[in-house]
């Protein structure tokens, strides 16, 4: 099932997407401008079309899209599925590295998390004076 939300709350984000890219891209010009538009209306359309199951991350994601935009939140829900999928090849080990960047970094998502935790693999890698 696709995550599929209505059409209604997002009906006034195109306006907010264009003052967004004017605000951000002016210096730059009008081309600059409409790539800005333009790339952020593809990435709200695929952000948009997400399964049901990731649901959570798109919902975090999506808070402070009017400052970051839609390519920025794209790009955290993309980054979070790959985190989560990669937290299944973790061995036990790891365990404990896991619960302590969850518990550190859990609101922030599964990107950060296992940001967190490949630190702690690799300083546990480094040899030690």
């Amino acid at each position: 099932m696709l995550l599929m939300f209505s059409s209604a709350i997002w009906a006034d984000d195109d306006d907010e997407i264009v003052t967004g890219c004017h605000f951000s891209m002016a210096e730059f010009g009008v081309e600059a401008i409409q790539i800005c538009i333009k790339d952020n209306q593809a990435a709200r359309a695929a952000v948009l079309q997400y399964p049901e199951e990731v649901r959570e991350i798109v919902v975090r994601c999506s808070r402070g899209k009017e400052v970051k935009g839609w390519w920025a939140v794209k790009m955290c829900i993309d980054k979070d599925i790959e985190a989560e999928a990669a937290f299944a090849n973790y061995g036990r080990e790891h365990d404990s590295s896991m619960e302590k960047c969850k518990a550190e970094f859990g609101l922030r998502g599964a990107a950060r998390i296992k940001a967190c935790v490949d630190q702690a693999i690799e300083a546990d890698r480094s040899p030690r004076n």
